[in-house]
């Protein structure tokens, strides 16, 4: 892709920080429209979520966040003057999925763009991601359209597996023959972080969850390594 880097701020703009954060989601819109999803934007600047696309069934709440950098930030707070203030409440929240169904990453170097399910932001309770980490979720958007073999539609792929029992969990890994990480079923498990994030994560800070969120954690991986780009 084209490197934007050369050409940001050569007007000098003082408030380019604001700027480019605008930017960033005008380019994240860009893209999900250029694959043909119906994009609604979220006028409301304290608004939970930046924006809505339709995917066949479903309207999926997204949060965007931009980045110069090879990293993103995935925690939420208020907007406008509160935002760069640091007493201001949740400043530092993680993403939760009553804010917006996936977070969704663009590089405003080169339109990159990474779309991750919010609640698995909020099974691995991690306030940032680097690049290298979540490669898995780089340029699937084709994850919206669901999963007809599968028996997935898009508005399964919206609402996610937290509100499924452990027993609809335990019936889908079973008929997709999908590798269950957490076998003994411990209810304190130390996930397997090269499985979500890559070879280079050995020196991260574990994923200790639950048998249930291991099973979630595990559907999401077999999804994302299922889409081609």
């Amino acid at each position: 892709m084209v490197n934007f880097k050369k050409t940001h701020n050569i007007t000098n703009e003082q408030n380019f920080r604001s700027l480019i954060g605008y930017a960033g989601q005008e380019l994240a819109i860009s893209r999900l429209m250029m694959c043909g999803f119906n994009v609604l934007r979220s006028l409301w600047r304290d608004s939970k979520y930046d924006g809505m696309f339709e995917a066949n069934d479903a309207s999926i709440k997204i949060e965007i966040k931009q980045t110069t950098k090879e990293k993103f930030t995935v925690t939420s707070g208020s907007r406008s003057g509160q935002q760069i203030s640091r007493s201001a409440e949740n400043r530092e929240a993680i993403l939760k999925k009553e804010d917006a169904d996936f977070f969704f990453g663009v590089s405003t170097v080169d339109a990159t763009c990474w779309m991750m399910p919010v609640e698995l932001i909020e099974i691995c309770k991690r306030k940032s991601f680097d690049f290298k980490h979540i490669e898995i979720f780089r340029e699937k958007f084709k994850i919206f359209l669901g999963f007809p073999d599968l028996d997935l539609t898009s508005k399964d792929i919206k609402e996610g597996f937290m509100n499924k029992s452990l027993n609809e969990l335990e019936i889908f890994c079973q008929k997709n023959k999908i590798e269950i990480s957490n076998q003994n079923r411990e209810k304190r498990f130390n996930y397997p972080k090269r499985k979500l994030l890559g070879a280079n994560s050995d020196r991260l800070e574990n994923i200790i969850i639950d048998y249930k969120n291991s099973l979630i954690l595990d559907i999401w991986i077999f999804l994302f390594t299922k889409v081609k780009n």
